[in-house]
């Protein structure tokens, strides 16, 4: 499937799904589209468009060489390696619109706070990454000439996570176990806060 914000051509059959692959009527689709929940995507073959409802927070755990490989991965990405009992967080910056890719003004978006990292750090010891599917030169309105991010040139975090563009992305919690959470879409300096606090105990 191909994943595209293109408006669909008339000639394609619409199907919709839910995230563990089973089809759904058009109703429940837009129906449960609303709830907070869900996080719903839109794909095209040359034949058929597809809805899919995704779950919007995810939690598992990672198995012990994929974890390895992850850290190992991000210890690339900067000096510091991650210590073994650092939660790792990882703000992941994909599906930027192309205006803001090349506006000059910067976002007011609050994860780009002063206190953010400040505060994060105060919760629990963190190891934090700004990664995004983009390169830096492209992440301007991101406050590129203030913040490391990093590309993710091999796609590893979308690989092991979530493969799809969303958004503005979606964030990232690990704590020294290998038990991840994310959280797709939009989302603030208080949703990341919470959530490492919760990721702590």
């Amino acid at each position: 499937m191909i994943y595209s914000f293109d408006s669909y051509s008339q000639n394609k059959d619409y199907k919709f799904y839910n995230e563990e692959g089973y089809q759904i009527s058009r109703k429940e689709f837009y129906n449960k589209k609303e709830n907070f929940k869900n996080f719903p995507l839109y794909f095209e073959n040359d034949t058929v468009r597809f809805g899919v409802l995704f779950h919007r927070e995810k939690k598992g755990v990672l198995s012990d060489s994929t974890f390895t490989s992850l850290k190992n991965y991000l210890n690339t990405l900067r000096s510091e390696h991650i210590n073994s009992k650092d939660i790792i967080v990882i703000n992941f910056l994909t599906g930027v619109p192309v205006a803001e890719q090349i506006k000059k003004s910067k976002t007011s978006w609050n994860i780009f706070d002063r206190n953010y990292l400040r505060k994060l750090n105060k919760i629990t010891d963190v190891s934090h990454f700004w990664i995004s599917s983009l390169e830096k030169e492209k992440l301007k309105y991101f406050y590129s000439n203030k913040v490391n991010w990093q590309k993710d040139t091999d796609e590893i975090i979308k690989k092991i996570f979530f493969p799809h563009e969303t958004t503005y992305g979606y964030y990232i919690i690990i704590n020294p176990e290998g038990k991840y959470y994310y959280s797709l879409g939009e989302y603030g300096k208080y949703n990341v806060w919470e959530k490492t606090e919760e990721m702590t105990n």
